[in-house]
C-alpha cells in the first residue's frame, strides 16, 4: 500500500545553471548525518511531495534544496537543486496538523527547517525503536506544525542541476532591502 500526499511545486522564475540532469546516490547514512554534508542542511527547504511506501518501509521527499551560499554575489546566493530525499527503515511517519492561523491551503510548496523534536514526541515510542534508528523533525513554515520521521537510513538523489531563482529571499545580517 502507499500513500502520498501532494505540495505542487512553485512557479518561481528562474536561471538554470547547467544544461544536464542527472542523479547522484550517496551511501546510506543518517538524516542528520546526510544534512551535514549539504551547504545549509536542509534549512529553507521546500517540500513539493511526501509519498510513504509501506510495503518497502521507504519515504520519498521530493524537494528543492537550498544549496546557496549567502556570502555569495547576489546573483549565485538562491541557489537550490531539486532532488529526492529517502528515507529507508521507516519506523514511523507522523504529519501534524496546520495551525488553522496561518494559510496551510495555499497551493505550492511548503518551505521547511529540518530539526531535533524528540522532546515532542512519546518517550515509550522512542525506546522501543530498533537500534540504529533516527529521528528527525521537519517543521513546515506555513503551517506552523511538524512532519516527524522515524528510519535508519537516509539518501538523497538529484534530480537537476542547480537552478539560480532571480527573487531574493535570503540575506545578511545588516543588509539593506529595498521594498
Amino acid at each position: 500500500m502507499e500513500m502520498c500526499g501532494f505540495w505542487s511545486s512553485l512557479g518561481r522564475q528562474s536561471l538554470v545553471a547547467g544544461r544536464r540532469s542527472f542523479a547522484v546516490q550517496v551511501d546510506s547514512v543518517t538524516l542528520e548525518e546526510l544534512e551535514d554534508s549539504l551547504p545549509n542542511g536542509l534549512h529553507d527547504a521546500e517540500i513539493q511531495r511526501i509519498c510513504i511506501d509501506y510495503q518497502q518501509r521507504t519515504v520519498t521527499i521530493d524537494m528543492a534544496v537550498f544549496v546557496g551560499d549567502v556570502d555569495a554575489p547576489l546573483e549565485k546566493r538562491e541557489a537550490y537543486r531539486d532532488g529526492s530525499l529517502v528515507i529507508s527503515g521507516l519506523q514511523f511517519a507522523t504529519i501534524e496538523p496546520p495551525d488553522a492561523r496561518y494559510p496551510f491551503s495555499t497551493p505550492g510548496a511548503s518551505r521547511v527547517d529540518a530539526c531535533d523534536m524528540t522532546k515532542n514526541l512519546d518517550p515509550s515510542l522512542l525506546q522501543v525503536l530498533p537500534e540504529g534508528s533516527f529521528v528527525r523533525s521537519f517543521f513546515v513554515d506555513d503551517w506552523n506544525a511538524f512532519v516527524h520521521i522515524a528510519g535508519s537510513g537516509a539518501e538523497i538523489q538529484w534530480k537537476a542541476p542547480v537552478v539560480y531563482r532571480k527573487d531574493r529571499e535570503h540575506y545578511l545580517p545588516g543588509e539593506i532591502v529595498d521594498l
